[in-house]
């Protein structure tokens, strides 16, 4: 297995796994904050629903890259699917975000309304919205292009090597 290919999925690992923490801490700091700061309105009266699915759906996906990071680090094949998969997870849910904000009405304004704090959690992963998207549409084209190169030496997600 060639070196630059060892490095590309450790790299991936190690920073889905600080982006990863770096999101718990805002989710944890957006629920302590975000619970007790939301009020429901006349205009966005699901408020507190949008809220508590969106953190739940952060979590997920945190978690979900956390393992992909791990994977990477210990070279699993597993890694780089779930990698790709959470990030095109996190790609459809902001689009769905966007459709529900592009309707209106009472969920579209619920929903724009838990926005800024019920996506904390995500955040590191959209790049603060610098550049969205960079980092799981540019990972995973990495990942895909130092898995080809070491497709046959990459351990199974059972640790046996093929």
């Amino acid at each position: 297995m060639p070196g630059w290919s060892k490095a590309v999925l450790r790299t991936v690992g190690a920073l889905d796994i600080a982006l990863s923490l770096c999101g718990l801490y805002f989710l944890y700091a957006a629920v302590w904050g975000g619970v007790f700061a939301l009020k429901a309105s006349v205009d966005a009266p699901y408020c507190k629903i949008a809220f508590g699915v969106m953190t739940a759906t952060n979590g997920v996906v945190l978690m979900l890259f956390l393992l992909a990071g791990f994977q990477l680090l210990w070279l699993r094949r597993s890694g780089v699917m779930v990698h790709t998969t959470t990030s095109a997870v996190l790609i459809v849910y902001d689009v769905l975000i966007a459709i529900f904000w592009a309707t209106g009405g009472r969920i579209g304004m619920s929903v724009g309304a838990a926005t800024g704090v019920g996506n904390m959690g995500i955040a590191p992963f959209q790049g603060f919205n610098l550049a969205p998207y960079v980092y799981p549409i540019a990972s995973t084209v990495l990942l895909f292009v130092a898995g080809r190169k070491i497709a046959p030496t990459l351990r199974s997600s059972h640790g046996i090597a093929h």
